[in-house]
């Protein structure tokens, strides 16, 4: 349903709250990344195109097929520093994007539900553990954007919408830019094709196929750099680790395992069940017994509400798919088509993988798995405000001990003195704006 009476202050209070508190979470994170092979792979890249003007055709190694097309990944990081040769430019950049990601989200939202749902979605999106944890360098993390872009012009284009010619061209054109900006930096995209495809089957989406050409056009044109590369480099085409040998295509098929895992990520996505090593570090062997207990303690409270919440996630989507009456709002028979079609195209990314899909690999549909939730949450009204208040200092709790101490992060770790020693290491001080032992 279409929101059409105007937010009262609180709310835009509550929405622009959810926003700032992010934010804030996401400094804190980068700022306490501990650094290491998949954010050097960036920092290498971005660091050369900007002492050099440089920009490499193509993007971080992945486990089998080689490194991913395009120089998004050199952009992103190279283009901040050579406007601020500094290691928080990056930084800026990234959660400048993220950031824009929560607000496509949000007005996403405001196209089908109500207001109450539009800023308890926005909470629950820009305050999620499985966001936030992803907030480090590495070419994951930038994927929350175009999955945000990707997911508002699906919703803009779906059938029961009814717009100009003018503006299904631009928002065609605009899905296809998205899915072409996640094309370079993860192998992951081929999910969004998928499920954007089973939605036009489905008749659930109107597109221009004019604009989904020319913006099909428009990424190839970027990647032409990428494809000469290709031609010349045969380091980039596969991974040369010994362990790609036992990889192939369809290795999801085969072992049946991957392809429910692949299913209990969709819906634990929508839910606080995140991966355990973001839960709390390992203890050295040495450490006090008091840090065992609360060590364990916290892992205790942490997995009964993922659990909880995990089964709640379930008992949705179980509800929305299959016992949703046929005369339902028509915004609620979409997001029934779009996490069907999510559910395939998901099915169908496992099942051809080369391995067991991780949370990292699949973190794209991040946006599209808290669907069936909101969902439910604008069917419920029972659901206040002061509910999102505790669920939101409930997720700022957990995200500032992840931020703390995790296997992506800690108190200890300085993002920030780990990047100026790589860059003195290889260009020196002097080039990189720092002063020297001799000064």
């Amino acid at each position: 349903m279409t929101i059409k009476v105007p937010m009262s202050g609180g709310e835009k209070a509550l929405i622009a709250l959810s926003v700032t508190l992010s934010v804030a979470l996401a400094f804190f994170f980068e700022c306490h990344q501990i650094v290491s092979g998949d954010q050097m792979q960036m920092l290498i890249k971005g660091y050369h195109a900007a002492m050099t003007g440089e920009y490499i055709p193509y993007g971080n190694e992945a486990s089998t097929v080689g490194n991913v097309p395009g120089s998004l990944s050199s952009l992103v990081v190279g283009f901040p520093l050579t406007l601020w040769l500094h290691p928080l430019a990056p930084i800026i950049l990234l959660v400048l994007l993220r950031t824009v990601g929560v607000l496509l989200f949000a007005n996403t939202l405001a196209q089908l539900f109500s207001n109450r749902t539009v800023v308890a979605g926005t909470a629950i999106y820009a305050l999620n553990p499985w966001y936030m944890y992803d907030f480090l360098i590495y070419n994951p993390s930038y994927l929350s954007f175009g999955a945000a872009l990707f997911l508002n012009m699906l919703v803009r284009l779906r059938s029961s919408h009814d717009i100009s010619g003018l503006t299904r061209f631009a928002c065609s054109l605009l899905l296809a830019l998205a899915c072409g900006f996640c094309l370079q930096f993860h192998f992951s995209w081929p999910v969004l094709v998928a499920l954007s495809g089973v939605l036009w089957l489905r008749r659930e989406i109107k597109i221009s196929y004019v604009g989904i050409i020319l913006g099909v056009a428009l990424v190839g044109v970027s990647l032409i750099p990428y494809l000469n590369e290709v031609l010349q480099n045969t380091a980039i085409r596969t991974n040369s680790a010994d362990y790609t040998d036992e990889r192939y295509f369809g290795y999801g098929l085969v072992h049946v395992y991957p392809l429910f895992k692949a299913v209990l990520y969709w819906l634990r996505f929508g839910s606080l069940l995140v991966t355990q090593k973001a839960l709390v570090a390992e203890l050295p062997d040495a450490a006090p017994l008091y840090q065992e207990i609360l060590r364990y303690l916290w892992i205790g409270i942490t997995q009964v509400v993922g659990v909880v919440t995990v089964i709640v996630s379930a008992f949705i989507n179980y509800q929305l798919i299959f016992r949703m009456k046929h005369d339902s709002d028509p915004s609620i028979r979409f997001v029934r088509g779009l996490t069907i079609s999510c559910l395939i195209g998901l099915l169908v990314a496992a099942g051809a993988a080369t391995l067991v899909l991780n949370y990292w690999q699949i973190i794209i549909l991040f946006a599209f798995a808290l669907m069936p939730v909101m969902a439910a949450v604008d069917n419920n009204s029972l659901w206040t405000y002061r509910h999102l208040l505790l669920l939101m200092a409930v997720m700022v709790v957990f995200n500032v001990v992840s931020a703390c101490g995790s296997d992506k992060f800690s108190w200890d770790s300085s993002y920030i003195d780990a990047v100026n020693e790589y860059c003195v290491n290889t260009y020196g001080a002097g080039a990189c704006a720092l002063p020297s032992e001799a000064d």
